[in-house]
């Protein structure tokens, strides 16, 4: 088969494929297992700090978050609740990660943005929508896909001239990073903002606190350079479009007797 046509009837087989809640369509041909099995690998290399006494409180919210997800987790993708795996990592980046096979951290650097069960749980809430959504397979998807239409690129100008087979080649680059990469980039962070307010919420937590942390998150650091050239929504995107999900995840709040 010429990589045309594998690349054509890849993008068909997967085009049957939809993000749980949003119904986004998804160009996902990678099995979970295999991601999960190099997430796995790079879990195991991370420095992690078993003793830390706030590692219990990481692991309550975020099978409480899991727990929530579950509901919507048609396919299968979210682990049962005996095989996650929660770490504080040794590294003081604030960062927190959720990856494929149940493997969450949380950076000891986080803590300080994180004060409460709230902000803890918009960040677990955020990073597990990524893994129900099977974002990161979706990556890896598109990354072939680039390297396929790089390759037919090549192939379909073999006998053109040194320029001219530059100027394709650089073309298919920067498409694939400006039209594609970047702009699904930005759209997997708003899924997992939009579905992390929802099952935080459904787990009992205040979704308000969401808007409120991310306002106060994203004054970390310097300039930022402009939302078309990031891999996130600009700030002040983050926070509107989290104000305006607020109604649809106050619903899904457990009901007080």
């Amino acid at each position: 088969m010429r990589p045309s046509a594998f690349l054509l009837l890849a993008l068909a087989l997967a085009g049957c494929q939809h993000a749980p809640i949003t119904g986004r369509s998804q160009l996902i041909f990678v099995d979970e297992s295999e991601v999960a099995s190099m997430s796995a690998s790079e879990f195991s290399k991370m420095k992690k700090l078993p003793n830390d006494k706030r590692l219990a409180k990481i692991k309550e919210v975020g099978l409480k978050i899991v727990a929530a997800a579950r509901r919507d987790d048609r396919a299968g993708v979210l682990p049962p609740t005996s095989k996650w795996e929660f770490a504080v990592i040794d590294d003081k980046t604030p960062n927190a990660f959720a990856m494929p096979g149940g493997k969450i951290g949380f950076n000891s650097g986080m803590f300080q943005y994180a004060p409460t069960d709230d902000d803890i749980a918009v960040i677990l809430g955020h990073e597990v929508s990524h893994v129900i959504c099977r974002h990161g397979s979706e990556r890896v998807s598109q990354s072939m896909s680039v390297a396929m239409a790089a390759a037919i690129a090549d192939e379909a100008t073999k006998n053109a001239s040194t320029k001219t087979r530059s100027s394709w080649m650089a073309a298919v680059g920067v498409g694939a990073q400006y039209g594609i990469l970047l702009p699904f980039s930005r759209s997997h962070e708003s899924e997992a903002d939009h579905l992390g307010l929802l099952f935080m919420a459904r787990a009992g937590y205040n979704p308000d606190a969401a808007p409120a942390f991310w306002d106060r998150f994203s004054k970390i650091g310097g300039a930022k350079p402009p939302e078309f050239l990031s891999t996130h929504p600009a700030d002040a995107t983050r926070v509107k479009q989290l104000q305006s999900w607020l109604p649809e995840a106050r619903a899904q709040m457990p009901h007080q007797p």
